[in-house]
């Protein structure tokens, strides 16, 4: 679990503890997004030797600590988020804007391989049930083939998950279809769908604070096929669903459907629907 999942959590649990975030990881959207769930200090961890102490006394009186090789940047929750697509997009750097409504858990992942977005997905959706959690796959039927020669082997045994409710797997483009409404999904159709099989699984948890992973690819269908309104509107549906149920979303994209130089604009919008960007 990383820092931001676990400064959710734990402010989820204890909502008025002072947190002080010790970390390795320099990026302005971490630090920013830290603070924004409620981190009254960050520190980078080559720098706790000189500033530990200092920020702990900051959170202890209710005031921000931020490492001071990070002080110069603008920390507030809505100053851009740099996001780097590296070699796939050939470098190309965007400033994206996040959403006003973007879950903190709502995250996107750009693949230029299908190994890549497996490896990535099925670490994502394990790493759940061995918590005790749920999963939910909302993929081809080739890929939620794959996610199923993935999860065998781990425990729980992925037919006593099925039994038990922690392991639900749907059909994107029928997804697609039973919540779509000419042009743009219809809202009540699509909570009614995703609603139902979110509540399906956290009432199999372990616990109500088991985590309950979703991944998704219903975005990438409409994306797949020019229908770039849809897909926002899709992405503002599973943040919305991300915030109302507590569900960790991921959401898989394949550049085969981008081109860098024409869709930078495009893709900005997309990104600023999410939380993350993965890009490998």
């Amino acid at each position: 679990m990383n820092g931001i999942k676990a400064t959710r959590r734990i402010r989820r649990i204890v909502p008025d503890c002072k947190l002080v975030l010790l970390s390795q990881e320099a990026s302005i959207g971490v630090v920013r997004e830290a603070f924004r769930l409620g981190a009254k200090s960050y520190v980078k961890k080559e720098h706790a030797p000189d500033e530990l102490i200092a920020a702990v006394d900051a959170a202890l009186m209710d005031r921000q600590f931020v490492s001071a090789k990070l002080a110069d940047h603008n920390l507030s929750e809505n100053a851009p988020t740099d996001v780097w697509f590296g070699e796939v997009f050939d470098g190309l750097r965007l400033s994206c804007i996040p959403s006003t409504a973007v879950a903190p858990n709502h995250e996107i992942q750009f693949y230029s391989d299908e190994r890549i977005l497996l490896n990535r997905a099925v670490t994502f959706i394990v790493a759940a049930l061995e918590a005790g959690g749920s999963a939910i796959v909302c993929a081809s039927e080739p890929i939620r083939a794959e996610f199923f020669r993935a999860v065998q082997g781990h425990e729980p045994e992925i037919d006593d998950l099925i039994q038990r409710g922690n392991y639900l797997a749907l059909d994107a483009e029928e997804t697609v279809s039973e919540f779509m409404l000419g042009n743009s999904p219809n809202a009540t159709e699509f909570v009614k769908l995703l609603g139902g099989v979110a509540t399906a699984a956290a009432d199999a948890a372990r616990s109500r604070h088991s985590r309950v992973a979703l991944y998704q690819e219903c975005g990438h269908r409409l994306w797949a096929q020019g229908r770039e309104g849809a897909t926002l509107e899709v992405e503002r549906l599973f943040n919305w669903l991300a915030y109302e149920y507590d569900l960790d979303v991921l959401c898989g994209y394949s550049i085969a459907y981008f081109d860098v130089g024409e869709d930078r604009h495009r893709i900005q919008r997309l990104c600023a629907e999410h939380s993350a960007v993965h890009s490998e």
